[in-house]
């Protein structure tokens, strides 16, 4: 067993844990439309990285044109879930045209029949440029998804910069005829994937726990915050508030809840306005 198929072993193990997690904060989150993409993002990691371990038995072309297109599509439903996390609209033409451009680029590289850094260079370019949108999209989401140390824009931003690093150094080892540093390149580039993943979801999970976190602890204050004894004048309705001041009873709930009053008549006040009206007209 050669040290690629080891390492493909290694982040199909990682990547079928980091989906099952995913997948099981999905559903017992209330399946958010934001974890479905991070879950489909981690499934087509997984069966990209099981068809990278089976290249060596499968046809040339199929190895080399579908596990890369399938680590395009994970990066592009991240990339998904990062708009649709920080309240974005989701640009899937764009994604389609990026998926058909890479789709090109790699059946050019088969036509040619013969290994190319210049592929590596292409698939990190577009790796790169959807891990930088990807951080870009969650800079306008919850300060939690980029705040922290680990927070997963700044992990998507690192993944960036690893892949334009890797994108100059393929492109100089290939001007300069250096094979085997090539070589050595793709798997510092299959090792990272691991700490990628890890980091990236670890990090997403968190983020999400925090902004749940927050929520409840504004959903237990306001309830804390509506409870007891609410002091109301009998005659005009009016409340008062903590500070011995009286106050309409919609000024005094909007202060402290999202709520929102719309006026209306009810059947009964209704019934009586009718009545006083025909009263007036019979005077």
């Amino acid at each position: 067993m050669g040290q690629e198929t080891v390492t493909y072993l290694t982040n199909i193990i990682i990547c079928t844990i980091l989906a099952c997690l995913m997948t099981h904060y999905w559903m017992a989150q209330g399946r958010t439309a934001a974890m479905r993409y991070w879950m489909i993002a981690a499934w087509i990691m997984t069966v990209a990285d099981v068809f990278f371990a089976m290249r060596s038995g499968l046809p040339y072309w199929f190895g080399r044109l579908v596990p890369p297109l399938l680590v395009t599509a994970g990066h592009a439903a991240l990339f998904l879930g990062t708009q649709r996390t920080a309240g974005l609209r989701l640009r899937k033409r764009l994604i389609w045209g990026v998926l058909g451009l890479h789709a090109a680029s790699l059946i050019f590289f088969i036509w040619q029949n013969e290994y190319s850094s210049w592929r590596m260079v292409s698939n990190g370019l577009i790796w790169g440029g959807l891990s930088l949108a990807s951080a870009w999209c969650l800079y306008r989401a919850s300060p939690y998804y980029f705040k922290p140390a680990f927070a997963p824009a700044k992990i998507f931003l690192a993944h960036a910069v690893f892949h334009a690093l890797r994108v100059a150094l393929a492109a100089l080892f290939t001007l300069q005829g250096w094979e085997g540093a090539a070589l050595a390149l793709q798997v510092v580039g299959d090792l990272e994937v691991s700490f990628f993943m890890v980091a990236l979801f670890a990090g997403i999970l968190i983020a999400n726990l925090q902004v749940r976190h927050d929520e409840l602890s504004s959903a237990h204050a306001e309830v804390q915050t509506l409870s007891g004894l609410l002091p109301i004048c009998a005659w005009c309705k009016k409340v008062r508030n903590d500070k011995g001041y009286w106050q309409q009873l919609e000024e005094y709930f909007s202060c402290r809840s999202q709520i929102t009053f719309t006026h209306g008549v009810c059947v009964d006040c209704l019934e009586d306005q009718k009545a006083e009206s025909r009263e007036l007209s019979r005077r």
